[in-house]
């Protein structure tokens, strides 16, 4: 029943999912293994099921005159043969660019990109991000329980600090990529 918790807890919030997930394993209460896997099925699915709702509504959207007008279908065919073509960057990247993947995702199925093409790359991103974020959580409530003297209170107290500390880390990357994706648009643009 845990495992299951985590599988549909990604749906809600996948790093907090594999925050809770990486407490979980330090406490022993699940092994880093299943925890891992649990964490990965959920993000997967979920991946699967933005490009699926971009699939299943693509033809509906194209078919709303404002969106006919702007996104024709050749430029819809020529984004599909980038995004196909560019697929692994585009895909796992957007793993590690916070924010990039509901829109990647939901577009990849609205252009009707290939289920396997996106699946491959959509795995692979998943089994790059997944384990080090459960596994640093882990490692982080670990050293903290540590470091303060055995205590129930300290030990919700490290818990507490280590999920901090992992989501003080994805903020770091968030606020990082910001700041390059901000400096690369000024240079294309000229700074202007």
């Amino acid at each position: 029943m845990l495992l299951l918790s985590l599988v549909f807890g990604t749906l809600v919030s996948e790093d907090l999912t594999c925050i809770a997930a990486g407490l979980l394993v330090q406490r022993g209460e699940v092994g880093a293994v299943a925890a891992v896997l649990a964490c990965a099925i959920g993000i997967f699915a979920g991946d699967l099921g933005l490009w699926a709702l971009g699939r299943v509504a693509g033809e509906a959207v194209l078919a709303w005159p404002r969106i006919a007008g702007s996104a024709g279908r050749d430029r819809v065919a020529g984004f599909r043969k980038w995004l196909t073509r560019h697929a692994g960057w585009a895909i796992v990247g957007s793993r590690f660019l916070p924010g990039t993947r509901l829109p990647l995702y939901v577009i990849a199925g609205f252009v009707r990109m290939p289920a396997t093409v996106f699946g491959l790359w959509a795995a692979v991103g998943t089994s790059l991000w997944t384990p080090p974020l459960v596994l640093l959580s882990a490692t982080l409530d670990r050293a903290l329980r540590n470091a303060l003297p055995a205590s129930p209170a300290l030990g919700w107290l490290a818990s507490i600090g280590s999920a901090a500390a992992v989501l003080l880390v994805l903020r770091f990357i968030t606020n990082v990529n910001r700041l390059r994706t901000a400096h690369l648009t000024a240079d294309a643009t000229g700074g202007a």
